[in-house]
């Protein structure tokens, strides 16, 4: 990862991001697109506190570890901490992954639930097939997320309580923000780096605001690679146009480090001239390659994000059906194959770019045209979005 330029896009996180790519010899630009309230100064999470206890809720859902332990912070110091507590030590508790069961037994609690997809959407697919009608479901959401997952809850008869320990808005000094978009913009970075949807999203309204986001768009989905994350964090990215080069198998920054690493090692090695990729549309399940578009589904999709927002990394078949089934695996383990299968069908001459590596599981080999610039601006509208259509 010597002398590589990474832009980093993130607040907190992405200081400890700056700190362990610069040790790995990384150059690296830090222009945080985002930050977030302080928890014992949102006067919104004492409100949506006091919601949650007169609610009583028949469960309790955890995103993260450190909101949980920032929510017990800001209780605490308005005068709520102890009933928050016991409250939780008395909920059925659900967790998005194991740092929000690490957040929910160190103030009390557990979970009868993991995600093992740790997805928001993956809890909430739990949670539908177990609450009641009627019942109140309160939610510790995530700075990177309004808990929108958890919108269909509400059609069953639930009421949904939300609590965001850490609400995310604009940085109040925009100057780092805008020299990273300035350095996206004039392709002088290699990849630029974001671990939450909001940094993402407020990346391309700073690039808007500042008459630079076509030109931004347009690095990205030729000379800049775009680094996620996790899924949630790359949907933001396809949202605006941009595909995802690198994303872990692990949704943790320590993999996400370790994947830019690998992804490195593999631009030396794998020559650029290449000639067709898949594209995502994640909203509407829609897979574009070049002129052709396929309407796909659901599971179809996730296999298929799972191994495009990977470049030339080998997925196993457990991985991909852990993405795409969440914590209904299918008993049938030959399931995954059937549906790369179908994929190959459906994708016509762009299904060669999923290859199966025997003996261990399946590879997204990308194949760019060599007339992409040219496609790109084509398909870039006037505000510098893609249109992946």
């Amino acid at each position: 990862m010597h002398d590589l330029r990474i832009g980093v896009t993130g607040d907190r996180k992405g200081r400890e991001l700056v700190d362990a790519l610069a040790r790995h010899g990384a150059r690296v630009v830090h222009g945080p697109t985002v930050t977030s309230v302080p928890p014992p100064c949102d006067r919104l999470l004492v409100e949506e506190t006091d919601a949650i206890l007169e609610a009583r809720p028949a469960w309790l859902v955890a995103s993260t570890g450190a909101g949980m332990r920032a929510w017990a912070q800001a209780a605490e110091a308005h005068g709520r901490g102890a009933a928050l507590r016991a409250l939780v030590g008395a909920t059925p508790g659900v967790a998005r992954g194991p740092k929000a069961l690490g957040g929910l037994r160190t103030l009390g609690g557990d979970a009868v639930f993991v995600s093992p997809q740790e997805t928001d959407a993956d809890v909430a697919d739990w949670l539908a097939a177990h609450v009641v009608r009627g019942e109140a479901v309160a939610v510790q959401v995530h700075g990177a997320d309004s808990g929108a997952a958890y919108a269909g809850l509400g059609d069953l008869g639930a009421r949904v309580l939300r609590a965001s320990a850490y609400r995310c808005v604009l940085p109040l000094d925009l100057g780092p923000a805008h020299r990273l978009v300035r350095a996206v913009a004039d392709g002088a970075l290699d990849v630029v780096v974001a671990t939450s949807s909001p940094a993402v999203t407020n990346l391309f309204t700073i690039a808007d605001e500042a008459g630079l986001r076509r030109a931004a768009t347009l690095a990205l989905r030729t000379s800049v690679a775009a680094a996620a994350v996790g899924p949630v964090t790359a949907r933001a990215f396809e949202a605006a146009g941009v595909p995802v080069a690198v994303m872990p198998t692990r949704y943790r920054t320590a993999d996400l480090v370790r994947a830019l690493q690998g992804w490195a090692q593999r631009r030396r090695m794998v020559p650029a001239a290449v000639h067709e990729r898949i594209e995502l549309v994640p909203d509407t399940c829609i897979a574009r390659s070049g002129a052709h578009a396929v309407a796909l589904g659901p599971r179809e999709f996730a296999v298929l994000a799972a191994l495009v927002r990977r470049p030339e990394v080998v997925c196993t078949p457990t991985q991909l059906a852990r993405e795409a089934w969440g914590h209904e695996p299918p008993e049938d383990p030959t399931q995954v194959k059937h549906q790369i299968s179908r994929l190959r069908r459906k994708l016509g001459s762009a299904g060669a770019c999923l290859e199966t590596v025997r003996g261990v599981g399946y590879r997204y080999r990308p194949l760019q045209s060599a007339s992409q610039e040219d496609d790109d601006m084509t398909n870039l509208d006037a505000h510098g979005i893609g249109m992946l259509r």
